[in-house]
């Protein structure tokens, strides 16, 4: 399982678009939210860094309503069916 650092993001209508991310050892590379979510259901970690410092993991939640299950992206466990991160650059 990999430590995915966060450094740039963009939202459109609550939900992740793109963000920039690095993994150690290789360069930088912007992903799209089906692959941040294929990665983190895989176990990696993200980790949002604002000004140079390392915040807390970004967490998955899974939100059942009927037949349907919406996964978002938090920095707390709230079952907001929006994605919600903390104040990153643009991508």
């Amino acid at each position: 399982m990999g430590h995915v650092r966060v450094t740039a993001a963009s939202l459109a209508e609550g939900r992740i678009d793109k963000l920039t991310v690095e993994l150690s050892g290789l360069g930088a590379r912007t992903i799209d939210r089906d692959t941040a979510l294929s990665w983190m259901k895989d176990g990696h970690s993200f980790v949002p860094v604002v000004d140079g410092s390392e915040g807390p993991a970004l967490q998955l939640v899974s939100i059942e309503g009927g037949d349907e299950v919406v996964h978002v992206v938090r920095t707390d466990n709230a079952m907001t069916a929006e994605d919600q991160l903390p104040a990153l650059p643009s991508v």
